[in-house]
């Protein structure tokens, strides 16, 4: 599947996206060996294809953030919190396949695994020597992620959607991206906008 997004004042008037199987190469050489066959088929499957949608999220995302006016405010910030929801499930799914094969599981059981198993063995590899602070930054986007994710009746009255803002939702869960992607860089789509300061 091939995605083109149509947006003002571009160089070309589009931007173009990388394919979900474009994505496939990065995913497997970023997963570790020993996974039950499935449960890596199923984890590539659901990964390439959250990418390809933060992709195309980040097309609408950036342009509005840097020349404004492209799309309503509300739409905008809802954007920047899907973007939230999409890294953080990258960050799981890595994150939780890096835990079992370090605790000599493969996934066949259906383990249940929580961010503080999984966040540890994520920054392990993808971010050893804490320069590019992918845990904080992870803390950050689970925050920004779980604001709508309240199971309390009415807990969210009392949401600030400046949290979703730009800067508060959208930046340090673009700078976990780029942590996450500068792993196996040779891996990565060309065409990708998820690479980009």
């Amino acid at each position: 599947m091939f995605y083109l997004i149509k947006l003002p004042d571009g160089p070309s008037g589009y931007v173009n996206l990388s394919t979900a199987n474009d994505w496939q190469a990065w995913i497997r050489k970023s997963l570790p060996d020993g996974l039950h066959k499935d449960v890596q088929e199923r984890l590539i499957s659901n990964l390439k294809h959250v990418l390809v949608g933060l992709e195309m999220k980040a097309a609408l995302i950036v342009p509005h953030a840097k020349q404004g006016k492209l799309l309503f405010e509300s739409y905008f910030h809802m954007l920047n919190f899907e973007f939230c929801v999409g890294m953080f499930s990258i960050c799981e799914g890595l994150g939780s396949a890096l835990w079992l094969r370090e605790n000599g599981l493969n996934g066949s059981a259906a383990d249940r695994i929580s961010i503080v198993q999984w966040k540890p063995s994520l920054t392990k590899v993808f971010d050893p020597e804490g320069k590019s602070n992918l845990s904080a930054d992870v803390d950050t986007v689970k925050t920004v992620r779980d604001k709508l994710h309240q199971d309390k009746l009415g807990a969210r009255e009392n949401i600030d959607w400046h949290a979703f803002s730009y800067d508060k939702a959208f930046t340090p869960a673009a700078r976990a991206m780029r942590c996450l992607l500068g792993t196996n860089p040779s891996e990565v789509p060309k065409k990708t906008n998820l690479t980009a300061g």
